[in-house]
């Protein structure tokens, strides 16, 4: 049987303390979890981190390197940041609380990917890292003293998504929708990318994107296909909108198309 937690990637991006790295792997090696993706990360003393990962070291030997959180992702259906950073605009990617991510978990198709994103210890991710996830998690600590250790809060998602493995946490709500969410071929996190930066070229051609900042409404169209959880038949017929958009663009004096004709490329 394939568990939750097979299907969940933990990704660190530029880890810099190997305690940290280590304690997350034996976490993890708790849970259930296979080795985490590591984006570019930035330990001195490995040392720390095999000591700390003790029976785990297993897990931290097998760990992929990667050079950016975009390589990471390749693969992923569903990205999820786990940040415990105010955001000044919370409506634009309202953050979930477990009982909502591990719904919505739930509902992902059991050929699907999951990356769990953890930044790195002193700031976090970055807007450009959260910019790549689809939702973001937020652990509910004490306002007085909302930051978590890295290795902490892997081990709380980690320890929440094997809960649900085990069946100690339950689904809510109707599981029929669950089961037919379970059929759709969903489009991975790399060609919703491919999607918005098709957005962003077509959108920018005809003047609909601020020059100074256009990342502001594509961060908007990006939160409305993650919400949509965007199957590989929405996906390309919204490829395919845009494309007709370029084509009549061209013909009419405008930048030449970067597309080929539809029904000759299979779109990424």
């Amino acid at each position: 049987m394939i568990t939750l937690a097979h299907r969940c990637s933990v990704v660190l991006v530029e880890t810099t303390e190997g305690g940290n790295l280590g304690s997350a792997c034996r976490a993890l090696m708790n849970c259930g979890f296979g080795a985490p993706v590591l984006v570019d990360p930035k330990i001195s003393n490995w040392q720390d981190a095999e000591k700390m990962a003790v029976h785990a070291v297993p897990l931290l030997e097998a760990a992929p390197r990667v050079s950016s959180l975009m390589h990471a992702l390749y693969d992923v259906h569903w990205v999820v940041g786990i940040s415990a950073r105010i955001r000044k605009h919370k409506e634009r990617k309202a953050p979930l609380g477990p009982s909502d991510f591990i719904q919505k978990l739930l509902k992902i198709p059991q050929n699907a990917r999951v990356a769990l994103v953890f930044g790195t210890e002193r700031t976090g991710l970055t807007n450009e890292q959260l910019g790549l996830c689809q939702d973001v998690l937020t652990l509910p600590t004490d306002p007085a003293y909302p930051s978590m250790n890295l290795a902490q809060a892997v081990m709380a998602v980690a320890w929440t998504i094997r809960m649900v493995d085990l069946g100690e946490i339950r689904a809510s709500g109707q599981m029929g929708s669950i089961q037919a969410d379970q059929e759709r071929q969903i489009a991975s996190a790399e060609q919703v990318h491919g999607l918005v930066e098709h957005a962003r070229r077509t959108l920018s051609v005809i003047g609909y994107l601020d020059p100074q900042n256009p990342q502001l409404i594509l961060d908007e169209i990006r939160k409305v296909f993650s919400r949509a959880m965007l199957d590989m038949r929405e996906l390309r017929m919204l490829r395919g909108i845009f494309h007709r958009m370029d084509v009549w663009i061209e013909r009419h004096g405008g930048p030449k198309t970067p597309n080929q004709p539809r029904g000759k490329k299979q779109y990424q």
